[in-house]
């Protein structure tokens, strides 16, 4: 079966969030810039407290000028999600390889779901602050959210089908497509040394990942079955 779920793919998706990156357009600028002081101001404040009245006064424009590119406070959030999550690419260009095996896939989408906390301020912050998120979430729009969930799990339930073929049946692949999803909401723990027993994230993060693929009982492949042919780890490509 071909590899369907390509960068194109998702670059295709993200236009929504993104629609006009030409850094000539002086409106595809001025949206950068609110978009930029959102993301500080948010990462500042949390959602909550943050207010579109100094995201503007940040951004240098008007008030109103922000609502006529992001017509809610929880519109502007959701755009600043997706452009802290820009830094992902790059990383997850194994996983869009359509030569990358499929344990190399799946392996590497979880180990950078563990860790991701770490890069991502803006979506630690709001897993940290006590019911932040379930604010935020509350104010979105729940069909834009209900179409990302679905997205999330069927290229979930494709890395499971890739890494092991026909072993799942599609309700239990999506069961435990949900399951990855969840991952998410750990991030912001696993940030805390207490909770790592003082164990160096990424490290932890490569035991974690055993576990999650491959049981408590049953011993992982050698790390080199899962090197690429040049011998190297997959995450240092691209």
């Amino acid at each position: 079966m071909a590899w369907k779920w390509t960068k194109e793919l998702f670059q295709d998706v993200y236009k929504e969030f993104f629609p006009d990156d030409d850094p000539d357009s002086p409106k595809a600028r001025r949206r950068a810039r609110i978009l930029r002081a959102a993301l500080h101001v948010f990462r500042e404040s949390g959602y909550r407290k943050a207010s579109v009245d100094e995201i503007a006064r940040r951004a240098e424009v008007a008030k109103g000028t922000v609502y006529l590119y992001f017509p809610t406070k929880s519109a502007l959030l959701l755009h600043a999600v997706a452009l802290e999550k820009r830094v992902l690419w790059d990383r997850f260009e194994p996983i869009f390889d359509a030569k990358t095996d499929g344990e190399t896939r799946i392996r590497l989408y979880v180990r950078e779901m563990l860790t991701v906390g770490r890069d991502l301020p803006l979506v630690a912050r709001l897993l940290r602050q006590d019911g932040e998120l379930m604010v935020a979430l509350e104010d979105m729009d729940p069909e834009v959210m209900e179409r990302g969930e679905e997205l999330g799990i069927q290229w979930l339930s494709a890395l499971i089908e890739a890494a092991a073929p026909d072993e799942f049946s599609r309700e239990e692949k999506r069961d435990r497509a949900e399951v990855m999803l969840a991952m998410r909401y750990m991030t912001a723990l696993l940030l805390e040394p207490r909770v790592r027993h003082g164990r160096d994230l990424d490290e932890f993060a490569e035991t974690m990942t055993d576990v999650l693929l491959h049981g408590l009982l049953q011993a992982p492949p050698p790390r080199d079955a899962l090197a690429d042919d040049d011998g190297d780890d997959p995450r240092d490509d691209g």
